[in-house]
């Protein structure tokens, strides 16, 4: 069982790709809704408080890694046929992983978030429910199939509450950590987080030339539709990413840094579009996301070291 899922994790969450996404998300994420909550409350700027991290993050961010290699774990399942014929060599599609480990691996990882999070009052709401949202979508694909993978938009929009429901579970632990009020100050960071993942979302499947059954978006939108929509998502992001860091505010300059991520998007559609690339390069996107949420923590702990 052990050599099993060491081979899963190694195949479908290879921890020297998912482990830094893990930490700038959960990192970066914590960082917006700081910032927008400190924004909305008019504490932005010299002198301001600050969420920093501390030893109740390290709980946050093993919760927060388990909680995507579960997201991993249920989406594999959901994907199963599909893999098996377009992606055979993923673990549970090849075979060397088999559906009741997966289910070990829903079951454990679901334990561990609980258990971490137990203490914690809110976070333990965020956490359970986003697990509970995510055994809903796995009880729909596994009892009676719905929806169909082929049904992008359908599963795109189903999909999108995990997004969501994870930022929560981010926002949950900042409340309980800082003992800041909620409010509705999370939801531009919301709204800057789903459009990253939006761009991701279209980036990575955006091809010329889609291979027979290839579920991609370009069937839907077309080429140009879908890399001019992949381009806007990146676009709307920035222009959150700015209202949300309020750079021109006295004290809050270091916001401008939101910008530099953008630079990832437009060379990837300047390398799809002009250099002729068959696929929207998958760099661009991927590491787009690890910048995008590494600007706002570094915009965060600078705005804390402002005289």
């Amino acid at each position: 069982m052990i050599v099993r899922l060491r081979r899963y994790v190694r195949g479908s969450f290879p921890p020297a790709v998912y482990l830094p996404y893990a930490l700038a998300w959960a990192l970066g994420g914590t960082a917006m809704f700081a910032l927008g909550q400190r924004a909305r409350h008019g504490q932005r700027g010299p002198g301001a408080s600050a969420w920093r991290p501390g030893w109740a993050t390290l709980a946050t961010l093993a919760s927060f890694t388990v909680l995507l290699l579960v997201v991993r774990a249920v989406d594999d399942l959901r994907d199963l046929d599909y893999d098996r014929e377009h992606n055979p060599r993923r673990p549970l599609a090849s075979g060397a992983v088999a559906v009741r480990d997966i289910g070990v691996i829903i079951g454990a990882g679901t334990v561990v978030v609980l258990l971490l999070n137990a203490p914690r009052g809110l976070a333990l709401a965020g956490a359970a429910t986003a697990l509970l949202y995510l055994a809903v979508l796995l009880a729909a694909d596994r009892l009676v199939h719905w929806p169909s993978g082929d049904a992008l938009i359908v599963s795109a929009l189903i999909s999108l509450p995990v997004q969501l429901l994870l930022g929560g579970y981010l926002y949950a632990t900042l409340l309980h950590d800082t003992h800041w009020p909620a409010g509705p100050a999370a939801l531009l960071p919301l709204a800057s987080m789903l459009a990253v993942f939006t761009h991701l979302e279209l980036a990575r499947k955006t091809t010329r030339v889609p291979e027979p059954g290839e579920r991609t978006y370009v069937a839907v939108f077309g080429v140009e539709g879908t890399a001019r929509a992949a381009l806007a998502a990146a676009a709307v992001a920035t222009i959150l990413a700015l209202l949300l860091t309020r750079p021109w505010s006295p004290g809050a300059e270091a916001g401008w840094l939101v910008l530099l991520p953008a630079a990832l998007p437009v060379r990837g559609a300047l390398r799809f579009w002009r250099g002729g690339a068959e696929r929207w390069p998958p760099a661009d996107s991927g590491f787009y996301v690890l910048a995008a949420f590494t600007a706002f923590l570094v915009v965060d702990l600078l705005e804390g070291h402002t005289p």
